[in-house]
């Protein structure tokens, strides 16, 4: 995905990913969390959304509509990419707050599709069964790793 980001900024083990959107809105904080699963080595949940200050957490049913969702998802997928550069063993887990965000998840994937499929695995869960990503599937979660 050569395509335009956000700066991204890392903590030091690589878990949180910070960045500021930028558009009609003004700044927004946005902020990318990787923790590993209770019990089950090498995977992480994948947290995102806008930074709430008061609350001192991710926000993730938030919509900013900064008009710059693209370079949104572009910036998420780059922090996964540096995520697993790190831990190239590692399994993502993501799944969105909503129906409608798994959804536009699912379009971005296909947006993008050679270029993730040429190095990720990634799959689908419907139903509470995983199974291999279809392009006009709809999901409730994912799971993205290297190949």
């Amino acid at each position: 995905m050569n395509q335009e980001t956000y700066d991204l900024n890392i903590d030091e083990d690589c878990h949180i990913f910070r960045f500021v959107s930028e558009g009609p809105r003004g700044e927004i904080q946005k902020i990318i969390v990787f923790r590993q699963l209770s019990g089950i080595d090498n995977y992480y949940n994948l947290s995102f959304g806008d930074w709430n200050e008061i609350m001192q957490k991710v926000d993730d049913t938030a919509v900013s509509n900064n008009l710059d969702t693209l370079k949104i998802l572009r910036t998420v997928a780059s922090a996964v990419e540096s995520f697993l550069k790190e831990r190239p063993g590692a399994i993502i887990f993501a799944s969105g707050s909503t129906a409608a965000r798994n959804r536009l998840y699912r379009m971005s994937i296909v947006r993008y599709w050679d270029e993730i499929n040429s190095r990720f695995i990634i799959r689908g869960s419907r139903n509470k069964k995983w199974q291999p990503f279809k392009k006009t599937a709809n999901y409730d979660a994912f799971i993205l790793f290297y190949k």
